[in-house]
């Protein structure tokens, strides 16, 4: 299974070059949005206004606006959508349009958070990271996994049966897959169950934290961002 081995190859990922943001990928529905709290509790400055909490996602989305509308416009003029992916190719077509749209935002936002550590969470970031360029070259990067059962279920509550999902899911962790494994940034992969667990959660809380270089007293912080099931 795809997800499967994205989850064995983002084990082994290792790098020196992790002093950039720190940009959260998987597909919607995965846990992104839970992710992005976590590491915003914690220090790291995940946006500046962030897109409305709402009756999916009543916790909030911890979505930067202003990527977000970046990427969907990427997505838009490459012919699709986030649940009708266009190609990669046509993606990186369309994403030089996009450049200094991208350029500019990340040096605001960068110059924003000063010495402090920032980043921010789109799903729509597995598809358009293609266009981003130098722009993320010393970025950090987490990739969020879920059951993929409960990804559709999820995504079927959601949106209803809209497109179909297992196609999506794979286009989302396809595009990620092939985006890190060209490159050496520092990534890790962490799992929704890991963190709504309560026997496995101070573990992956602590794995989040070693990875974004805070410290391991901030655990409790990070664990209150959590509804454990």
């Amino acid at each position: 299974m795809r997800l499967m081995f994205l989850w064995q190859f983002l084990m082994a990922k290792k790098s020196s070059l992790d002093t950039g943001p720190v940009i959260v990928f998987g597909m919607h529905r995965a846990g992104t949005s839970l992710v992005a709290n976590i590491l915003d509790k914690v220090g790291v400055s995940m946006g500046d206004k962030f897109l409305s909490p709402d009756g999916l996602n009543p916790n909030g989305y911890y979505e930067d606006e202003d990527f977000l509308w970046i990427n969907k416009g990427i997505l838009e003029h490459a012919g699709g959508v986030w649940y009708s992916p266009p190609s990669v190719e046509n993606i990186k077509e369309t994403g030089v349009k996009f450049r200094e749209a991208i350029h500019t935002t990340v040096e605001k936002k960068k110059a924003k958070a000063g010495k402090n550590l920032w980043g921010w969470k789109d799903p729509r970031m597995c598809l358009t990271c293609w266009t981003y360029g130098i722009d993320i070259a010393y970025a950090r990067h987490i990739v969020v996994v879920r059951n993929l059962r409960d990804i559709k279920k999820s995504l079927n509550k959601a949106h209803g049966y809209l497109a179909d999902w297992d196609s999506v899911i794979d286009a989302y962790y396809t595009s990620v897959e092939h985006f890190l494994g060209a490159r050496t940034n520092l990534a890790m992969n962490i799992s929704f169950e890991e963190l709504i667990y309560p026997e496995y959660a101070l573990q992956a809380v602590q794995k989040l934290l070693d990875f974004v270089d805070k410290p391991r007293n901030l655990e409790q912080k990070a664990l209150r961002a959590i509804n454990f099931r």
